[in-house]
């Protein structure tokens, strides 16, 4: 991130005003926004653990486990601030290994709701096996520093897609095949239970919540667009935890209605 500059106007006729470089602003609040990400993620995180210790479901504890890594990884986006930590082969190292297994485990928490025991088992399992694959893959690679720095003055989105694009081909194909299936769960899943059941009103939130970062994911990838990788990102993150409370909203009406009908039926 350029630093950001207040330019006095030549003729001191206009008064003491300063014009802000506009370009420079934008970049700046552009670079923030993987902070807002990290603290909505790390709320997340946090209410998903309280809600398994207090209800055990399985699902519950693998999305908590996803969230920690969006957290961690969104948290690695904003310290590449050149004027943080900056780029480096171990920060990108750390957000690469937690990209993928990330979305696959978001998947697998939907199989967890709406599949058998059995095909969630063995999903869980594949992401399990995948996401070694990545970790070892990414943490041996190589990238000169030289290389890291050089992709990264085009800007944090971009820099890390540059940059990911380097790690070899066993790191990056389970990390597509994470991505792709965890998305697809994610997404069907909330689509598929709202259609089951036009009541449960949040799915439409968590359907978003998986669309938007895979959109901000294929703007960066395929278009090379990074303009709007971060708003996806944290737009995404929102809304999945939009999502999270209505649901607990709905569920705690359900059981209080059926409380309700249980003890006019024992009058």
């Amino acid at each position: 991130m350029r630093e950001i500059f207040f330019r006095a106007p030549k003729s001191l006729n206009s008064g003491r005003k300063f014009q802000v470089d506009s370009p420079q602003v934008s970049i700046y609040m552009a670079n923030q926004i993987p902070l807002i990400t990290t603290l909505v993620s790390a709320i997340f995180t946090v209410l998903l653990s309280w809600q398994y210790a207090h209800r055990r479901k399985r699902h519950q504890i693998i999305w908590a486990a996803a969230l920690a890594l969006y957290s961690l990884t969104a948290f690695m986006e904003y310290l590449a601030n050149p004027d943080l930590l900056g780029p480096s082969l171990l920060l990108v190292k750390f957000y690469y290994s937690g990209t993928g297994p990330m979305v696959g485990l978001l998947g697998a928490g939907v199989l967890y709701l709406l599949a058998s025991r059995r095909l969630s088992d063995i999903y869980l399992a594949l992401v399990v096996a995948l996401s070694v694959i990545v970790v070892v893959s990414t943490v041996a690679a190589q990238i000169p520093s030289v290389e890291i720095e050089s992709a990264f003055n085009a800007g944090l989105p971009q820099g890390f897609r540059t940059v990911v694009m380097e790690f070899p081909m066993t790191a990056r194909i389970p990390t597509i095949i994470l991505n792709i299936t965890g998305a697809l769960f994610l997404v069907g899943g909330s689509l598929f239970s709202y259609i089951r059941d036009r009541s449960r009103s949040y799915n439409i939130f968590l359907l978003l919540g998986g669309i938007l970062p895979s959109l901000g994911g294929a703007s960066l990838g395929f278009f090379r667009n990074a303009d709007i990788f971060f708003e996806f990102e944290l737009s995404g993150t929102v809304f999945l935890f939009l999502g999270f409370i209505l649901s607990i909203r709905y569920l705690s009406k359900s059981h209080d209605h059926s409380h309700s009908g249980m003890n006019a039926s024992s009058r």
